[in-house]
C-alpha cells in the first residue's frame, strides 16, 4: 500500500495463541459484565498507522476496510426507535451506494460504551479488547440460515454474499479508544482462530487472530460521529479481495488527558450481489 508516511502510534494489542483445543467465548447475560473467554493469549506491542496519512485510502474489497463521510439524523443512539427508524435505512442506503450490493439485510446493532455509568443504564457492551473477526467459514452461510426466511435464504447463498459492519462513534471522537484494522492482505488464513461463541439460546463461531510478523495495522485518529468505518466481516467471493478484517480496539496511549470514553455502534448486516 503506497502511503505518505502516516503518524504511527505504538500500542498493545491483544492476540490469540494459537492451541490443540478449540476455545470459547461464554457470552455474559448481563451486557454491561465482561465475557468469559478460554484459551491463552498473548499481548504484542506494534504500529498502527493513521489511515488518515496514506496517499491512497483503504478500500473494502483491498484492505478490508473503508472510512465514508455519512452523516446521520440520529440524535439519540441510546433510543431503539431512532437506530431502527432512522439508522437502520441510513445504513442500508449508505452500504448500498458504496459496495453496489443488491440488496442489504440489517439483522442486528450493538452498543459498545467504556463509561461504566452510561454502561449499566442503557445494558450496553465493552468495547472488545481481543483481535477478531467476526464470521467464520462455517458462520458466514449459516449464519444467513438463521436469519432469513428459506426462500430469501436461497436467494443469498445462491451468489456472491458479504458480511460488513458499519462502525461508528457517536460520542465526542473515538479519540481514547479507537477501531484498530489489520490490512487483510497481510494476514495469512493460519492467523483466524475457529473460536465457540455461546449464547445461552445457541452456539455460534467467530474467529480470533493470532499474530504474525508480516501484519500490518491501521487506524483513523479522531473519528467524528459524521464518519463511518465500513467493515468487511466475510465475503464469499474468492478472486483475491479480501473476505475476512481481523479487528480490535485498544488503548491509544496518544490521546490527551481528559479524551472522553468511546461510545460506538456496529450495525451488523447481510449484502447480496448480482454477481
Amino acid at each position: 500500500m503506497p502511503d505518505a508516511q502516516p503518524h504511527i502510534v505504538r500500542a498493545p494489542l491483544q492476540f490469540m495463541v494459537r492451541s490443540d483445543e478449540k476455545p470459547q467465548i461464554l457470552m455474559s447475560v448481563n451486557q454491561a459484565e465482561p465475557n468469559t473467554r478460554t484459551g491463552e493469549f498473548q499481548i504484542t506491542e506494534l504500529e498502527i498507522a493513521d489511515a488518515r496519512g496514506l496517499s491512497e485510502q483503504p478500500q473494502l474489497d483491498r484492505e478490508g476496510f473503508q472510512l465514508v463521510t455519512a452523516p446521520t439524523r440520529v440524535t439519540n443512539f441510546y433510543d431503539e426507535d431512532q437506530i431502527t427508524g432512522i439508522y437502520y435505512p441510513e445504513c442500508m442506503a449508505l452500504l448500498k451506494a458504496e459496495t453496489g450490493a443488491r440488496e442489504v439485510h440489517i439483522f442486528d446493532h450493538t452498543l459498545r460504551v467504556q463509561d461504566p455509568n452510561k454502561r449499566e443504564t442503557h445494558g450496553t457492551r465493552l468495547p472488545v479488547p481481543i483481535v477478531h473477526n467476526d464470521y467464520t467459514e462455517k458462520s458466514g452461510p449459516q449464519r444467513v440460515r438463521d436469519l432469513l426466511e428459506p426462500q430469501k435464504a436461497a436467494r443469498f447463498l445462491d451468489g456472491r454474499f458479504a458480511m460488513v459492519n458499519v462502525w461508528r462513534s457517536f460520542g465526542t471522537s473515538a479519540q481514547a479508544y479507537p477501531l484498530a484494522s489489520a490490512d487483510g492482505r497481510t494476514v495469512p488464513q493460519d492467523d483466524y482462530i475457529a473460536v465457540d461463541i455461546v449464547y445461552p439460546d445457541r452456539t455460534g463461531e467467530i474467529y480470533q487472530n493470532a499474530h504474525s510478523p508480516g501484519q500490518r495495522w491501521y487506524y483513523f485518529s479522531d473519528m467524528v460521529p459524521d464518519e463511518a468505518l465500513l467493515l468487511k466481516c466475510f465475503d464469499t467471493a474468492q478472486d483475491g479481495r479480501t473476505r475476512y478484517t481481523a479487528h480490535t480496539g485498544f488503548e491509544n496511549p496518544n490521546a490527551p488527558e481528559g479524551t472522553p470514553p468511546r461510545e460506538s455502534i456496529e450495525v451488523r448486516t447481510l449484502l447480496s450481489f448480482d454477481a
